[in-house]
């Protein structure tokens, strides 16, 4: 979906930048919605199709975090959800685990908030199909006996929109390249991310897919397409799909 046909729902009980988010996306957006807390959002979601919920995380009355649980557990039609915050209270690890696509420290850019609206309202496979010159960037490399097997020991685990693996590399933050090798399906999972945690007590890191390479995608969208977590926060076990 453009963001020029989405519906956009801005929740932040802090007036003048809930005011300042609704003006900036009334230019881009199709339809634009506001909503002082979880409560006044979830009155809004009873009478308006949203597809996406740019939130606050610390809110009166319904905080941000227990208006994303509730939109997770509705039946039907889920909106994407952003997280803003301008506290350190909520860990990126936790956001995406929760099923957050973005989390975004105040003050922000409007440009890094558009970005991240455009990205989370696009398909994975439009998403995936785009690779960056990141020549300069370190490879998260992994060679793992099975698929099954690395998902049965917790080794890794896969979210919409990227995964946890267990590494002993030295990574840091930021774009990196991916080589996965799962040797009995002879698969190999080749792409770009972005790391955005690093769990280092368990040698574990979570990455955003940014790129998935042609040969890899088909498998990989089977693994992601029922998952809650956008990043699982930790490996466990999922299933494997068709």
């Amino acid at each position: 979906m453009q963001l020029k046909d989405a519906s956009i729902l801005a929740v932040d009980d802090e007036d003048l930048l809930l005011q300042l988010v609704g003006e900036w996306f009334e230019n881009v957006a199709g339809k634009v919605f506001s909503a002082r807390d979880g409560i006044e959002a979830m009155e809004v979601l009873a009478q308006h199709e949203i597809d996406l919920i740019v939130t606050d995380v610390r809110m009166p009355v319904m905080n941000g975090i227990s208006l994303l649980k509730e939109v997770k557990a509705r039946q039907g039609r889920k909106p994407h959800v952003i997280f803003i915050t301008g506290f350190a209270d909520l860990e990126a690890r936790d956001a995406y685990d929760l099923g957050a696509e973005a989390i975004l420290e105040k003050p922000f850019e409007f440009a890094d908030l558009l970005n991240a609206a455009k990205r989370s309202l696009l398909e994975r496979d439009e998403i995936w199909q785009m690779p960056l010159d990141l020549a300069a960037y370190p490879t998260l490399t992994g060679s793992f006996a099975s698929l099954t097997q690395a998902l049965q020991e917790h080794r890794i685990t896969f979210g919409r929109g990227g995964f946890c693996v267990e590494t002993k590399q030295r990574l840091v933050e930021g774009p990196v390249n991916i080589k996965l090798d799962f040797k009995a399906e002879r698969y190999a999972l080749s792409g770009q991310g972005i790391v955005r945690w690093l769990g280092n007590e368990a040698n574990q890191v979570g990455v955003e897919l940014t790129y998935v390479a042609k040969e890899s995608r088909e498998r990989l969208l089977q693994l992601t397409e029922q998952a809650a977590p956008f990043i699982p926060s930790a490996a466990r076990t999922v299933s494997l799909g068709g």
